[in-house]
């Protein structure tokens, strides 16, 4: 178990330091010169990146469960994540296409290793501790990325030069040591779960996986059969727009509404993900105990609760407490969503069902922060009022998850 945990100790890092906190910002301001365009170019890469991981996971899963290669695509994606961290870490203002290129193949990486990741939670946690298993899993996935956050800022804060004149021109050498830091960690705890899972046994499946999109998008009696998943994935699509909006401008609403500099903001990082960690450790034993269903009602409903508690938040440290809550939300939405996929999904096709998990969970990151996009627009630039319109998505994602029926197709 601690060696499949790892994988998401491994993986979290890039999220945290990459694509909320540090090279995200590093991107708009030096790599693309902080002009107008630039935070739409930043966007616009992840956006092209999800396309792409919407496109290629169902196959994926779908490939790795024919031939049994969880394995070898883990290990795929570890390097592929790694080293493309890394080469991020130099780029600099003349780099812009080489950033690029190197941001969408490294989140397509970790799409890929995060999708593989759930897909073995049942091969090493039995269907009554599915929840408290994959909430492990994430609790210990947070510690990775708030070391890897801290590993990050301890680099940046010593001013090291470890390059030489030759080499150093154009490269921020505390962004370099950042990412390096941090695809070094992913490279390192990736490889080592790894081989300490090298005794699992899977059997392939040997089933038709290059048809994997139309077997389960176009298959109508597939999709009459498999009703309650594709209910779930849904469910799980709507939530995530609502969740994913609000990670993707936290800075930028702490920043505009509360006036946060930035050290407040990389504070405020730390907290949250201290509190995911919380909320995925409690809530994954919890669920085991009170159902899939009830406890996943139970966190969409927490997350209506905590946008309104942010709506309502004036002062700083009514903000602090709506940062925290909405922490908990989160750590709880991730674990209790792969924990209710992996219940429903036939075990000897895990990988295939969590691919089209990744479509579901990458499109909401597409749609979830251009909503909050056109609400802002639409409210004049009201972040408050941007993130109360996020609440419609929790609700539909009610109704749906109330159809529901928890029936295993095994």
């Amino acid at each position: 178990m601690f060696a499949w945990a790892s994988l998401d100790f491994a993986n979290s890092g890039y999220t945290t330091v990459v694509l909320t906190t540090i090279f995200n910002v590093y991107f708009v301001t030096v790599i693309a010169g902080d002009v107008t365009e630039a935070t739409f170019l930043w966007t616009f890469t992840l956006s092209i990146s999800y396309v792409f991981i919407m496109i290629i996971s169902p196959l994926i899963g779908s490939y790795v469960d024919a031939q049994a290669a969880h394995r070898k695509i883990l290990f795929l994606a570890t390097i592929c994540c790694s080293i493309s961290t890394i080469i991020l870490g130099f780029c600099g203002v003349d780099d812009m296409k080489l950033a690029i290129f190197f941001l969408v193949l490294s989140n397509c990486s970790y799409a890929i290793h995060q999708n593989t990741t759930a897909s073995l939670l049942s091969k090493i946690a039995d269907m009554s501790s599915l929840g408290k298993i994959s909430g492990y899993g994430w609790a210990w996935g947070f510690v990775g990325g708030i070391l890897s956050l801290v590993l990050s800022l301890w680099w940046l804060g010593q001013s090291f030069s470890v390059l030489p004149a030759s080499l150093s021109e154009g490269v921020d050498q505390g962004i370099m040591g950042a990412l390096t830091l941090t695809g070094f960690l992913f490279l390192l705890i990736g490889c080592f779960s790894l081989y300490s899972l090298r005794n699992i046994t899977i059997f392939p499946t040997n089933l038709d996986w290059k048809n994997s999109w139309s077997n389960h998008f176009f298959n109508i009696s597939r999709l009459t059969s498999e009703r309650d998943i594709l209910t779930l994935y849904f469910c799980i699509f709507l939530y995530h727009c609502g969740i994913a909006a609000v990670i993707t401008v936290a800075s930028i609403y702490a920043s505009k509404v509360m006036g946060f500099t930035i050290k407040e903001i990389v504070g405020l990082v730390l907290i949250v993900n201290i509190s995911a960690c919380i909320g995925s450790f409690l809530f994954g034993r919890l669920q085991d105990k009170v159902g899939h269903k009830s406890s996943l009602m139970g966190i969409v409903f927490f997350w209506i609760i905590a946008i309104l508690f942010l709506f309502f938040s004036n002062k700083a440290l009514m903000f602090y407490i709506s940062a925290n809550l909405i922490g908990l939300g989160l750590g709880a939405a991730q674990s209790a969503g792969r924990a209710s996929i992996a219940y429903l999904a036939p075990k000897r096709q895990q990988a295939e069902y969590f691919g089209v998990w990744g479509f579901f969970v990458n499109a909401s990151s597409v749609v979830g922060p251009l909503s909050y996009g056109v609400l802002t627009l639409i409210f004049l630039d009201n972040h408050k009022l941007a993130a109360l319109g996020l609440i419609p998505f929790f609700i539909l994602s009610l109704i749906l998850l109330n159809r529901v029926r928890f029936v295993k197709l095994r």
